[in-house]
């Protein structure tokens, strides 16, 4: 009896440890993948969990970060910072909440975005009756981008373009290109943005490559639709010096008696002399003068030429030399004019661009005959305004511009050069401008130094003020750091003016850095950086 009593008390005090202290659940962890199969996403992006829960975010590319806010708005309470493919970040959440978090490369350009809700348990609610829901029409999908991978070009030791194709098929695309020395990339280039439902043409000069190795690389489009992408390319890097890498481009500015010879040449690290043969068969017979060229990267060589038969079929090629070798560029051929003709004429994009002016461009060729060339310009197509016409004459091509004045601030404007001739009428192409607004931030040009001595030099630029007061300067130094700054002038207007102030105390034989700078009550604006070097 005794003993059946201990055995009641035992089961009695065994029940109350099980009902009256029950044991916390235990914590749950959630998995999101970060990029999954390289696309700008997190999966899932929205988690409901409750207090004491952890998320485990998983990196399935590389180049992506979870930082809890919203994109460029951090709140501090946590950031795994930029991580690679494979890597793990996970956080315990303690108290009930919406967390919303974000990739810092791709949360506010391609919608890289999460959601952690954190929500109390709470006992199953009765299921109450609901009636059934009208079908709602199944909204029309948005078209995700297509995208190309196009070959890389000048490539150099370092540094490469990559080239592909987009079309945003209607919706605002961002597009990039993704590049590494594995399939992985791990490097991305800078977001363009791209609209419209038209294939484009997108590319990208990327540098800090390693020499005499081979890249990855492929186009990437996001939009609201979805992501795509490009196949897969590669390319290999020169090495670091070897024998100059040269193209043989197309010829310009073709006249009766002249024309321009053009190419491309990366010198490989080597110093390098460059020319161009050409003749009326594939021996040439005549160069032009040598040009000295060093470096590590691509650059445009052109040189011009006369003394041509008119309407004579000419080929020309393009030579480099270093301490490697001598490479030589494909054969072209041009065809000069004949000695008269119709006037050849190319409008050009226009320039001065202020709130009521601007000043209109082109290239003309009167082709031996004298020619009147004016410009037409208007807000459509149609034009309906033409500028003062003048008289041209020669066989070369030569700059022509107008300046117009009365526009409307803000306004698109189209614009086409007409030429005429005893010959016949030529008519270049339409291009457009859009005038400036009223008024705004400064406008400025740094133009080259004039003046040069062995101790002083003048500086130049162009301004205008926007349509508010001004004070425009220029910095100038050994370094793009700059040091020294000239004294300060006041500008007033809405057109363009040149800008000079002469410095002096120069050391000789020395490279200088200048710009222009100017700022106004809307914001302060700087001309690129130009050299001169002292005698």
């Amino acid at each position: 009896m005794k003993t059946l009593s201990w055995l009641v008390m035992i089961l009695m005090g065994t029940a109350v440890s099980l009902i009256g202290y029950p044991n916390p659940a235990s914590a749950t962890t959630f998995n999101v993948t970060v990029g999954p199969g390289f696309n700008l996403v997190f999966d899932p992006s929205s988690v409901t969990i409750h207090p004491g829960d952890q998320v485990k975010w998983t990196w399935g590319s590389s180049g992506h970060s979870t930082t809890s806010g919203s994109p460029g708005m951090p709140n501090g309470i946590w950031d795994s910072g930029i991580q690679s493919q494979g890597a793990t970040f996970t956080r315990t959440f303690n108290t009930a909440g919406t967390f919303p978090y974000y990739c810092t490369p791709h949360g506010g350009c391609c919608g890289m975005v999460g959601t952690v809700m954190v929500v109390n348990a709470s006992p199953t609610p009765t299921p109450t009756p609901t009636s059934t829901p009208r079908p709602t029409p199944t909204p029309t999908p948005i078209p995700i981008p297509a995208v190309t991978t196009n070959p890389a070009t000048n490539v150099a030791p370092s540094s490469a373009t990559l080239n592909g194709s987009a079309n945003p098929r209607g919706t605002t695309t961002m597009v990039y290109f993704q590049y590494g020395l594995t399939t992985s990339y791990g490097s991305t280039t800078s977001m363009q943005t791209q609209t419209g439902n038209t294939l484009r043409p997108v590319s990208a000069n990327i540098t800090g490559l390693l020499a005499n190795r081979t890249y990855h690389f492929r186009i990437v489009g996001h939009n609201t639709g979805g992501t795509s992408f490009g196949a897969d390319r590669t390319f290999t890097t020169l090495t670091a010096t070897g024998t100059p890498v040269v193209t043989t481009n197309p010829a310009t500015l073709i006249a009766s008696f002249s024309a321009t010879l053009n190419g491309s040449l990366n010198p490989h690290g080597l110093t390098t002399t460059v020319s161009f043969q050409y003749g009326t068969t594939t021996g040439y017979g005549s160069t032009t003068p040598m040009q000295n060229q060093s470096g590590n990267t691509y650059r445009n060589i052109a040189a011009n030429i006369s003394g041509l038969s008119t309407n004579t079929v000419y080929h020309f090629r393009i030579v480099a030399t270093n301490s490697a070798g001598t490479r030589f560029g494909g054969d072209r051929t041009f065809t000069t004019l004949a000695p008269i003709g119709p006037p050849v004429v190319t409008t050009n994009p226009a320039s001065f661009i202020a709130s009521f002016s601007a000043t209109l461009n082109a290239l003309l060729n009167p082709h031996g005959l004298p020619a009147s060339i004016h410009f037409q310009y208007g807000t459509t197509p149609s034009y309906g305004l033409t500028t003062a016409p003048q008289n041209r004459t020669g066989n070369t091509f030569q700059a022509v511009g107008a300046n117009i004045a009365g526009l409307t601030a803000n306004t698109l404007y189209h614009f086409r050069v007409v030429a005429s001739n005893n010959a016949g009428t030529t008519m270049g192409s339409d291009s457009t401008f859009t005038t400036l607004a009223a008024t705004g931030p400064p406008v400025v040009i740094t133009n080259a130094a004039v003046n040069v001595t062995t101790s002083s030099a003048t500086l130049n630029g162009s301004l205008d003020p926007h349509g508010l007061s001004t004070t425009v300067n220029f910095q100038y130094g050994l370094t793009t750091s700059y040091g020294s700054v000239t004294p300060m002038q006041t500008q007033t207007g809405n057109t363009y003016r040149n800008i000079a102030a002469s410095i002096n105390g120069l050391a000789p034989h020395t490279t200088y850095h200048f710009r222009i700078v100017a700022s106004n009550g809307s914001g302060t604006r700087m001309g690129s950086d130009k050299t001169f070097t002292t005698q």
